[in-house]
């Protein structure tokens, strides 16, 4: 988006951004403008009235027709605010609409992200831009309401007038002239320079959030200093940017405050004038005054319109970025459902580009192994990113329980498959992390498996025990602490295939020894990528390299595995340090990594 403002903005990239954002709104825009016409309309009876009544007046000096006059203007007064209070009641329905279904838009596209780690890639300050629902809700209705009532009236205004004489349609078509060259000359300079602000805005405020999650690394003396030259260039930015867009939105007030002195001046010398030379009537002459004044007037209160008409522009530019986050693809519309509690997995034939070589996975794992694992570098993660569909192979097939994962479900799937391999939870209470992983468990299977884990006596010290909200980073739990919840949410849940991280070396062996023992009855398949293999023993042995993967029963052969990875792993770092040499010398050669998301 911001390479749209560099090169300029025109009305076509505004209703690309719109349409998406405010489209599915547009009954309530029509009826607003509906209501619009009705009241520009009935906004020529006063004109009108005066008109009529001086001619009346002059001709016969009877009450009657003041008296019927005044009670026809009553009416249409009357109907003219009914109008006006209804469409003020749609805008409103407008506002709750909008912000329901930008929450609603929001939350699906962030769910089925293709890329969920927002935080890995720094762009977790993107779902900041929700704020801009606040300027929409403002900027909608009073540039309908405002806005738009200016420029119909202004039309309504320029057409009656055009026929009293053939003076006021030239006249007429100046004014309206002038009024599209303020707009053209200063507009596209408005819009981009807007949308520039906006960016820095929240360059500012991810800055400053950025501060606030430091964790105090900034309260040092070699710190601090750089803290606050930070928040001096982002304040600075800002400034500029202001500094810029104003350069563009205060001529064009400017401007529009001229045009109105002028044309003001201009009607009543052009209409004086006719009406010396005896070819408009006075009636004429007050009810062009009426009319045009009041249009005039509109023209020169355009300037603030315009200001909301840049905010808004601004605001729908941030807000489209929510709807430009890459989604994974949808589920398949007949999705095949996973035999009953069945977790053989296979990748046969899978076949991926990965940094430093192609990657080929051809092994299987049976029904409710329990394995220990290790693997070439990255490979851990390319394994639990092709299990959960985060990376999506160029060839093979990936199979749990005989169907493939590509038939599946995308959420079931995440459910049955479940990798531990990160100190992170949802901002929750224990008590409904917990639930969350088995709705249907009893509070006394909760307290059985914390106690597995080892978390129990850690829970008990805190001062809401089961009802502390715990942070994104698992807070006030420790680092370790964090995977042990997550590894007992696990057990509660009873995945088909349960993934473990090199994280749960932290963990005691005869801790982990007992949680292993729990699942013995269970038809989880297991599978712990640990550092420390020669401390723990289960089933079976899994290795997992870039071309040769196997799964074996006894140590011996697995350690002979290892250090045939060893030999693999330093021709891996040959290949990568020759890709990175080629990339040095050609920077054009650099591609992103297709092994999904960061995991680690």
């Amino acid at each position: 988006m911001a390479g749209d403002g560099e090169r300029g903005i025109d009305l076509r990239d505004v209703m690309r951004w719109v349409g998406p954002i405010i489209g599915p709104d547009r009954s309530f825009f029509w009826l607003a403008i509906v209501y619009g016409v009705g009241i520009s309309m009935l906004s020529l009876a006063t004109p009108i009235s005066v008109q009529m009544l001086i001619n009346s007046i002059a001709n016969t000096a009877l009450p009657t027709p003041l008296f019927t006059l005044s009670a026809v203007l009553l009416v249409l007064l009357l109907v003219s605010g009914l109008l006006g209070a209804l469409r003020t009641w749609i805008m409103e329905l407008f506002r709750r609409r909008f912000m329901a279904r930008l929450v609603a838009d929001v939350s699906l596209r962030a769910i089925n992200a293709a890329n969920p780690y927002f935080a890995d890639s720094r762009r977790i300050d993107l779902f900041n831009r929700f704020f801009e629902l606040i300027n929409v809700q403002k900027v909608v209705p009073s540039l309908l309401i405002g806005g738009f009532t200016i420029l119909l009236q202004a039309a309504v205004g320029f057409t009656v007038t055009s026929f009293y004489h053939p003076f006021f349609l030239a006249f007429n078509v100046i004014v309206i002239i002038l009024v599209w060259v303020i707009w053209r000359l200063w507009s596209r300079g408005a819009m981009r320079t807007s949308i520039a602000l906006s960016h820095e805005k929240y360059a500012a405020a991810h800055w400053l959030e950025s501060v606030g999650a430091s964790n105090g690394f900034y309260k040092s003396a070699s710190h601090i200093d750089f803290a606050l030259a930070r928040s001096e260039a982002v304040t600075a930015n800002y400034v500029a940017a202001h500094k810029r867009q104003f350069g563009y939105f205060f001529p064009q007030t400017i401007a529009l405050a001229v045009l109105y002195a002028v044309a003001s001046a201009g009607l009543l010398a052009l209409g004086g004038w006719l009406v010396i030379q005896e070819q408009l009537s006075i009636g004429q002459l007050v009810a062009a005054e009426l009319i045009l004044s009041s249009v005039f007037y509109g023209i020169a209160q355009l300037g603030s319109y315009l200001d909301d008409y840049y905010d808004l522009v601004a605001a729908v530019e941030e807000l489209a970025l929510l709807y430009t986050i890459p989604q994974e693809a949808p589920t398949p519309p007949r999705a095949v459902p996973l035999l009953p509690r069945d977790s053989d997995l296979a990748m046969a034939h899978v076949q991926f580009a990965h940094q430093g070589g192609p990657v080929r996975f051809d092994f299987a794992i049976p029904h409710a192994a329990h394995l220990v694992a290790q693997g070439s570098p990255g490979m851990e993660r390319v394994f639990a990113n092709l299990l959960k569909r985060h990376l999506k192979p160029d060839n093979g097939l990936i199979t749990i329980g005989g169907v493939d994962i590509g038939a599946l479900d995308t959420f079931e799937l995440r459910s049955e498959v479940q990798v531990l391999d990160r100190p992170a939870v949802v901002e929750i209470s224990i008590l409904e992390y917990l639930q969350l992983a088995n709705p249907a468990a009893d509070p006394a299977a909760m307290i059985r498996v914390l106690k597995l884990v080892g978390l129990d006596d850690r829970i008990a010290a805190l001062r809401d025990g089961l009802q502390t909200v715990l942070s994104f980073t698992g807070y006030p739990l420790s680092v370790g602490k964090t995977m042990q919840l997550r590894l007992a949410a696990a057990m509660l849940a009873e995945p088909r295939i349960l993934v473990l991280s090199p994280l749960y070396d932290m963990v005691s062996r005869p801790r982990l020894e007992a949680v292993f023992d729990s699942f013995t009855d269970k038809a989880t398949t297991i599978i712990y990528f640990s550092n420390r293999p020669e401390d723990i023993t289960l089933a079976g042995f899994l290795w997992l390299g870039r071309d040769r993967q196997q799964v074996v029963a006894d140590r011996d052969s697995f350690d002979r595995l290892r250090k045939a990875g060893g030999r693999e792993a330093l021709a891996d770092a040959v290949r990568e340090e020759a890709v990175r040499e080629e990339a040095a010398r050609d920077p054009a050669t650099m591609t992103t990594s297709p092994s999904g998301p960061r995991d680690a």
